[in-house]
């Protein structure tokens, strides 16, 4: 291109704005012909003579650019040097010289400090290991907190995850938990009393779904220790091995006291839903038995855990994990002598799958004073499945089911009676076809009185406990037992009922979140962090903002001050102004 070709055809946009305002102001073309010489829009030329009289205004004209003269290197300071140079003479990489420096509260760029060695004449590290850096490079030790009692001085700390299990200590006191858990005289230590032993091991049960074997993620948190009435929680090691000194007795006790708490006697009508939970244990010289897991379609070593649901509620009733093959059958006994036990009167209704018990266990049901009534399912085989097919139609009733999401389904269902091996007397047969399933389904029961649509409804609620179960091996993480050791697991399955009742009685209480799972309240209004402040024995949790924060202070106790009886404090929340 030669030079009159530049000046007079410019191509750079720039270049075009500059000539066609220069033919505006300087050569006198009117506005339409600068615009259009230049290929420009005359509204778009009308907006940049705007911005260039503005620029001119405040000396800001992007035309031209002014150098600014100066020296082209950092200025990097004698000592600074001198202490650069004596680190790298140890063998400190250049993040590690920029990590010392700002110990010093001096800051320099990685280019900055490679340049200053270069110049220098040091030559660039060999690749090491991450334990050859440490071996030059020690990490720095830490003092060790020990636990203890929290002694209300006053001060004040921040939590970036563990306010979650705060908010539940309001409950704990109007519930009545920490008398409960006393009453079961678990074991202590002389620092720590059974009742801070066994909130500790709560308040990580509570926040969340994740198993906390390693404790530099929580081992500091002052929010955490303060649920359990301590500066900060034991270590990893102590709750292990606290664990092994505790007995069934004492899980048995505490259930006793939780079926207490959370089912009112009044209203109560004594139906429960069971099932076991194949719980696997994935040790390579793994002793336990061999259990059917239905997600995986085989038998691994596992223990087998036995649930037991209150399907009016949701709240979990019972848990075993102590269960062995040569005991399977009988665990419904179990549980009744629990219930008779803790409750001074024997469950009504029992609600089971067709593995559950043998018919033998059936009949002592039914025998017993008052009888306990059941509802399960029959084994179906192919005598069953002909005799069913072969009933009139004129027999068969209609009938509609509620499901999910306010939807229904239409099924036919036969009622009448039959004879089971090993029990003495019939029972009454319910038979359901058109219900999405191939085969028909054959239910049931000693109740002769129950409207057949009641129960129809209860074995579909009884589906429901198998989505329940899921929650609990998803978020209290059920499917990763710490240990083969069944008291361990007996433990923590001890703890995920009342962490799950807890979770259940906050979402009944929070509007338009009533059969929300554990999972979503935690992360919706749990898991949050905060600034706590103790003065004068009240403690003052400011929550940090979230979405949902707002419904979760609708809860009468979360806007006023609750006293800790155990604790000796008052708590009180309030709604932080930042996240």
């Amino acid at each position: 291109m030669d030079p009159w070709t530049f000046f007079s055809h410019p191509s750079c946009t720039a270049q075009r704005h500059y000539e066609a305002l220069r033919a505006f102001y300087h050569a006198g073309f009117s506005a339409r012909d600068a615009a259009t010489r230049f290929h420009l829009a005359p509204a778009y030329f009308k907006k940049l003579r705007g911005e260039f009289a503005h620029g001119l205004r405040t000396d800001s004209v992007p035309f031209f650019v002014t150098k600014k003269p100066g020296p082209k290197d950092r200025h990097t300071d004698e000592d600074t040097v001198q202490w650069i140079i004596a680190l790298r003479k140890r063998n400190y990489s250049i993040a590690d010289i920029k990590t010392a420096l700002h110990a010093r509260q001096c800051s320099l760029s990685l280019d900055t400090i490679d340049r200053i060695l270069q110049s220098e004449g040091f030559a660039p590290l060999p690749k090491r290991t991450r334990q050859q850096r440490l071996a030059i490079i020690p990490p720095p030790k830490l003092p060790t907190l020990q636990s203890e009692s929290l002694q209300g001085a006053d001060e004040q700390f921040t939590t970036e995850t563990g306010a979650g299990p705060l908010v539940f200590l309001p409950l704990l006191e109007q519930l009545g938990i920490v008398p409960a858990i006393a009453a079961c005289e678990f074991p202590g230590t002389r620092q720590i009393s059974a009742v801070q032993s066994v909130l500790a091991f709560w308040a990580l049960k509570l926040t969340g779904p994740m198993r906390w074997s390693h404790d530099t993620g929580w081992n500091m948190d002052r929010a955490l220790g303060l649920f359990a009435g301590l500066n900060v929680l034991p270590k990893s090691t102590t709750l292990s091995t606290y664990s092994y000194r505790v007995t069934r007795q004492h899980n048995r006790k505490l259930l006793t006291q939780l079926s207490r708490i959370f089912h009112d006697q009044s209203t109560d009508p004594g139906e429960f839903n069971m099932d076991f939970k194949t719980i696997p244990h994935w040790g390579d010289e793994s002793v336990l038995e061999k259990n059917w897991s239905g997600s995986r379609s085989t038998a691994i070593k596992s223990l087998l855990a036995l649930l037991v649901q209150h399907p009016a509620t949701g709240m979990m009733s019972y848990t075993n994990a102590a269960g062995r093959h040569r005991d399977q059958s009988e665990a419904v006994f179990d549980f009744v002598d629990f219930w008779q036990q803790g409750c001074g009167r024997a469950p009504k209704l029992l609600i089971f799958d067709s593995q559950f018990t043998t018919y033998k266990h059936l009949h002592a049901l039914n025998r017993a004073d008052p009888p306990i009534m059941f509802l399960t399912l029959r084994r179906r085989g192919k005598n069953l499945i002909e005799r069913a097919q072969a009933i009139a139609d004129d027999q068969w009733q209609n009938m509609t089911i509620p499901r999910a999401k306010g939807k229904q389904q239409r099924i036919r269902v036969h009622d009448a009676r039959c004879s089971l091996r090993h029990y003495e007397g019939e029972v009454r047969e319910v038979i359901l076809t058109d219900h999405g399933r191939i085969k028909p389904t054959f239910l049931i029961t000693n109740d002769f009185e129950m409207d057949v649509g009641k129960l129809v409804h209860k074995y579909a609620q009884r589906w429901l406990v198998e989505q329940e179960i899921a929650e609990h091996v998803m978020f209290f993480q059920l499917n990763h037992p710490s240990s083969s050791i069944v008291v361990k697991v007996d433990f923590d399955l001890t703890l995920s009922l009342l962490a799950h009742n807890l979770y259940r009685m906050r979402a009944q209480r929070l509007p338009g979140f009533e059969q929300c799972n554990a999972d979503t309240i935690s992360r919706k209004f749990i898991e949050n962090g905060a600034r706590v402040s103790i003065e004068e024995n009240t403690v003052t949790v400011h929550l940090k903002k979230k979405t949902h924060l707002p419904i979760l202070f609708e809860l009468p106790w979360m806007t006023q001050t609750t006293t800790l009886s155990w604790l000796g404090l008052n708590i009180q929340f309030q709604p932080g102004t930042g996240s």
